[in-house]
């Protein structure tokens, strides 16, 4: 079984290196008009632009020089509901501040090292600001804060997602390792299953005595651009 870092150097594909246009994606638009205010798009020309090479990145996290670009919009809607129909899901698995939390691979387009982050007066305590990351606006979340208020270990690295259109940045403390789970391995509905909030949690996977929360970044990109005093769906 390869290890995380074989995975990301043969599989995982580099985001596109273009200068992102006028063509922002209908999540980008939406994120930039809540956060930013309608008008004030061109801002992400004024933030320093954000190239992760091997010096920057988890060892082994990298995408091969070769890869095609990553582009297009990421994992599309629906794609969370079609993972509940697999045989077998892989998952690298990740600290925040002292648990241990999942993502389906497919789902990860990078690791990188903590990097320098612009602050959003307007955003809530879970959003630590944005980056301007290969040209493409990307907000970076706290999960200490979403998920256990802020205890814990501190955040070294972070986890790069693309989903229905908006790239997502997750700050986590470590990557711990992968897993290769078997569908009667996995737990989807998990309200009942836990005694801590489930509502950024997709599943659960279970081996043995092990149990490992598995987050949604479907619920993760709603939460961002969902309107005040709107709830979760």
């Amino acid at each position: 079984m390869k290890t995380p870092e074989e995975y990301f150097v043969e599989n995982v594909n580099l985001p596109g290196e273009e200068k992102q246009q006028d063509s922002y994606t209908d999540a980008e638009s939406a994120f930039m008009d809540k956060y930013l205010g309608i008008g004030n798009r061109d801002v992400l020309d004024e933030l320093k632009r954000v190239d992760p090479r091997r010096d920057s990145s988890l060892p082994g996290f990298m995408p091969a020089p070769e890869m095609d670009d990553f582009g297009g919009e990421g994992s599309a809607e629906g794609f969370e509901e079609s993972l509940k129909e697999s045989e077998e899901v892989q998952l690298v698995s990740f600290v925040v501040g002292e648990r241990e939390y999942a993502l389906p691979i497919v789902v990860i387009q990078e690791v990188v090292k903590k990097i320098p982050i612009t602050l959003l007066p307007s955003a809530p305590g879970y959003m630590q600001g944005i980056i301007n990351l290969r040209g493409r606006v990307t907000p970076v979340l706290d999960l200490r804060n979403l998920l256990h208020k802020g205890v814990g270990v501190s955040d070294k690295f972070v986890v790069v997602c693309r989903h229905k259109g908006l790239q997502l940045g997750l700050a986590i403390s470590a990557v711990k390792t992968m897993y290769r789970a078997e569908k009667h391995q996995l737990v989807w509905g998990v309200e009942s299953e836990i005694g801590v909030s489930a509502e950024f949690l997709l599943g659960l996977y279970k081996s043995g005595d092990k149990l490992v929360s598995i987050l949604s970044v479907d619920r993760l990109v709603e939460q961002i651009l969902k309107s005040e005093g709107e709830g979760h769906a």
